[in-house]
């Protein structure tokens, strides 16, 4: 018997060992990512019962008090609704960007939840060990080399286009889901259909259960490398059940989120102001010392940043250099025909023909994401080149949108794995690669140390939250068990420090507000045109707030207005 356990044990070992071996790159990957992460945010971002540091104010603080209000809200289906954050109407958890699937998973065990808990620093450390693997997986794709492909994930790690989103909405820090969907796009050939339709769908889901963003980008991938087969007439039946498997479980998950719960008003002033700039790429804006800020066109133009940082174009160069001995070699001393040997077998014949097999795919990505990205307002600097309509549809859907520049992502991605790729492909020693891409890595951070530094100072200092609301009225009516309900009374959504002050003391205080920063434009007009109704009727369960400036506006006969931290508190007479 002993004998027998101990071959087992010993079998168990040997399977783990080998299971470690066969899934090492992408393993080794996303401790890339979490060494990163560590670097960056420090560990204390982890403990879960740690949440003064998302109360600094600004979008964090927002998706937080999403997250606050949602928690404390009453189940209801669709199970994302919620009406502590626009009382008496309800919006989703989906407009808060609180990354939803997260809220709803701990949202099931808030019984046994400390009273302070926050699940972001968990999200963060999960977004950089998934953006390194899945970054390490497209690089070994190609390769097939496990070292270039784990230096090289660190590049997708450090891309500005996703350090810029988690410092301020870190549900878009998910860019991790774009390489995911790039993978399975590349790994298409090598799936069995079932699966390939299961994955498809699960990134529907996860699209959805994220950040809405997600499932147009990510589906514009799907689409691209199906027209690709289309056009090979290969596998047509697998991607159409792809998209169908991708559309329905979005779609089904927006809508068990309560993302069709309301009608949406589109935002068109976001059109033309948060797109793309065709001088993007070479655009460091602020995330290098040494390559120039170049001018940009619109009001929130930096949500087109798609710089992909100086490592990249240093290994664009290092491969360009390469490539241009290799041709001087094969012309002047061996003679050789310049094209000869694409056709060849073997290691290069064969990355070369899965470069051509996805040629197509990746053009149409491109081509759609740099139109979509673009927008109505095609800018090159500050510079407007073309400006045309729409049909109202399109235009509608376009205003659904509206920071069309993040639709350029895939395209940036795209830049950093095809610049790996071209520079190992022309490297003449089997190591020099690697050697190089950790020089261009550590030179990226160098370049870009101010941002990390302001990151590490952001989120590794210790922070300490202390309310500004210290007038003795506050503790009062906090303690008062009668009182629920806080009624935004001036528009008050343009201070945004003013409005997460009061929201935080709303939901440590257990009462709803009637407005918040939300996305959904729709829930804000309504949320302005219940004012009226809520004014006629003075309720003793509420707290109406006027900014202090408004003081003309205090003449309700049933109200008493107390001074309180630079706002008038109106309540009930009496």
């Amino acid at each position: 018997m002993e004998g027998k356990t101990e071959a087992v044990r010993k079998w168990n070992g040997k399977a783990v060992l080998a299971w470690l071996i066969k899934n090492m790159v992408w393993i080794l990957g996303a401790m890339v990512g979490i060494v990163t992460f560590l670097c960056i945010y420090g560990g204390h971002v982890l403990n879960f019962t740690y949440t003064d540091w998302l109360l600094g104010g600004g979008d964090l603080t927002q998706h937080y008090l999403g997250w606050c209000f949602f928690r404390a809200g009453d189940w209801t289906f669709p199970i994302g609704l919620m009406d502590r954050m626009s009382y008496p109407n309800e919006v989703s958890v989906i407009f808060t960007d609180s990354v939803p699937l997260m809220a709803v998973f701990f949202k099931l065990f808030r019984g046994i939840l400390p009273e302070e808990f926050q699940y972001f620093g968990l999200w963060g450390f999960l977004c950089f060990a998934l953006q390194g693997a899945f970054g390490a997986l497209l690089i070994y794709h190609y390769v097939g080399k496990k070292a270039e492909a784990v230096v090289g994930s660190l590049l997708f790690v450090i891309a500005p286009v996703m350090l810029s989103q988690m410092t301020v909405n870190m549900a878009l820090g998910a860019q991790w889901l774009v390489l995911f969907c790039l993978y399975l796009g590349l790994q298409r050939g090598r799936m069995k259909a079932a699966r390939t339709v299961a994955s498809w769908g699960a990134a529907g889901l996860l699209a959805a259960g994220i950040q809405l963003y997600f499932i147009p980008i990510c589906g514009i991938v799907l689409i691209s490398f199906f027209l690709a087969d289309l056009l090979r007439k290969t596998r047509i039946a697998r991607g159409a059940a792809a998209i169908g498997a991708y559309a329905v479980c979005s779609v089904g998950m927006t809508a068990l989120l309560g993302g069709f719960s309301h009608k949406h008003i589109p935002d068109f002033t976001a059109l033309g102001q948060a797109g793309f700039n065709l001088n993007g790429l070479f655009n460091a804006q602020g995330w290098s010392q040494v390559v120039q800020a170049l001018p940009l066109h619109g009001d929130d133009a930096g949500e087109g940043l798609a710089f992909p940082g100086t490592g990249i174009l240093l290994t664009l160069a290092a491969g360009l250099i390469a490539w241009s001995f290799r041709l001087v070699y094969r012309i002047f001393i061996r003679r050789e025909k310049v094209f000869a040997g694409l056709g060849r077998t073997g290691r290069r014949g064969r990355r070369y023909r899965r470069t051509k097999e996805n040629a197509a795919a990746f053009l149409f990505l491109i081509l759609f994401c740099v139109f979509i990205a673009l927008s109505p307002q095609v800018a090159y600097g500050s510079h407007v080149l073309v400006s045309y309509t729409l049909p109202a549809w399109g235009l509608r859907v376009w205003g659904m949108v509206g920071n069309t520049g993040r639709f350029i992502w895939p395209v940036v991605y795209l830049v950093i794995l095809g610049s790996v790729v071209w520079m190992e492909k022309q490297m003449p020693y089997q190591s020099m690669a690697a050697v190089l891409l950790v020089i261009f890595a550590v030179l990226q951070v160098s370049d870009g140390k101010w941002q990390l530094m302001q990151r590490q100072v952001q989120f590794g200092t210790d922070y300490t939250y202390e309310s500004p609301l210290d007038d003795e009225h506050w503790e009062e009516w906090a303690d008062d068990p009668e009182i629920d309900h806080m009624v935004f009374v001036s528009y008050l959504l343009e201070d945004e420090d003013l409005v997460s002050e009061l929201s935080v003391y709303a939901a440590e205080s257990g009462m709803t507000v009637n407005d918040f920063c939300s996305a959904c434009l729709t829930i804000r007009t309504e949320a302005a045109e219940d004012l009226l109704d809520a004014l006629a009727e003075v309720r003793d369960d509420t707290l109406y707030i006027y900014r202090a400036s408004d003081e003309a506006m205090c003449v309700s006969p049933d109200m008493d207005y107390t001074y309180a931290d630079g706002v008038i508190v109106g309540t009930v007479k009496g």
